[in-house]
């Protein structure tokens, strides 16, 4: 049985699984992503995966290398869903604290890197303030979207894969750079689109978009009354904001491995749609998730495929429930 669903609705799936569950890629063969299981109100999970792990697997499929998911995919995903954080969170949150003694508003400007990495989105401390995006970052984003699988590239896929029968669903759908730009990074921008002041890039001949944006941010800065702040994971951009006298907060990447976290419930649907998104396809016990899949139409969805009929009529009649209660618009 295959049910479309959205994002939210992945918590009737997470209600409806065991108490200890097993995420894993099967792209990949028997790949063991992570484990989660129930604490408290939310999720212990535990990665089962590491850096090795994906190498070996990598190094006999050098061909596709590129689309392929790798550890940093992985890593990314966690990162983005907000249960793990940059390792610097502690000096920003210190510098945060000094911009609000500041007699004038403070405008944060974030890089293409902040919506990969989904950061304004998981950091409740920023909900108050302004945003500035330079229209070359919301450029970078669209241009990365645009890349599909042909024919090609499926049959590639499917001779050097396991479970070939599953990347059919890829056929004329996204690869997995887009992948991330559309169903992450995008997906963050509309999140934040009504805090969004939109800066138009200046008309100077610069050698990089990086160069672009920082100097579209020092002229905004010249003619707004406010302080305005970019913020980057890319150590280069603070060389760029250096020369321009532009203000800067550089985020650290943390680069230590996953080991055991706790995630709220909606950091668990988070992290359950990145995977799906990025890898394209993750298996939830017997159920298969597909992040990109024939037929897709919002950003948001998700199509469940069930190999079992453990949980499938439990979870139709809970899910026809949920729609039917918010089709009534109940305001709490």
């Amino acid at each position: 049985m295959e049910l479309v669903i959205d994002k939210p609705e992945l918590q009737i799936l997470l209600n409806l699984l065991p108490d200890d569950v097993v995420i894993s890629y099967p792209l990949y063969g028997n790949f063991p992503l992570l484990r989660f299981r129930r604490e408290g109100y939310g999720y212990r999970i535990e990665a089962l995966v590491q850096p090795e792990n994906f190498s070996r697997i990598l190094s006999e499929r050098k061909d596709t290398f590129h689309d392929l998911p790798t550890y940093r995919d992985f890593h990314e995903c966690v990162l983005a869903s907000g249960i793990i954080k940059y390792a610097n969170l502690y000096d920003f949150k210190k510098h945060l604290e000094s911009y609000e003694l500041l007699s004038k508003r403070v405008i944060f400007a974030p890089d293409t890197n902040i919506f990969y990495h989904r950061f304004i989105s998981t950091y409740p401390p920023l909900r108050k303030y302004e945003l500035a995006v330079v229209d070359v970052v919301i450029w970078e984003i669209e241009q990365s979207m645009n890349y599909k699988y042909h024919l090609g590239h499926i049959n590639a896929l499917k001779r050097i894969l396991y479970n070939p029968h599953l990347i059919d669903e890829f056929h004329n759908r996204r690869m997995k750079k887009s992948r991330k730009a559309a169903y992450i990074a995008l997906k963050e921008f509309k999140a934040l689109k009504n805090r969004i002041m939109e800066v138009r890039r200046v008309h100077e001949n610069v050698g990089t978009n990086d160069e672009l944006i920082v100097k579209s941010l020092k002229e905004f800065d010249k003619e707004t009354p406010s302080l305005v702040v970019l913020l980057t994971a890319d150590i280069a951009m603070t060389d760029i904001a250096e020369l321009e006298g532009l203000e800067y907060f550089l985020f650290e990447y943390p680069h230590e491995k996953i080991s055991t976290h706790h995630a709220t419930p909606y950091q668990m649907r988070t992290l359950l749609f990145n995977l799906a998104s990025v890898f394209g396809v993750i298996q939830v016990e017997d159920v298969l998730v597909f992040g990109e899949f024939g037929g897709k139409v919002k950003l948001n969805d998700l199509k469940l495929k069930f190999l079992g009929n453990s949980i499938s009529h439990e979870f139709t009649f809970h899910l026809k429930l949920s729609r039917k209660l918010r089709e009534l618009k109940i305001e709490r």
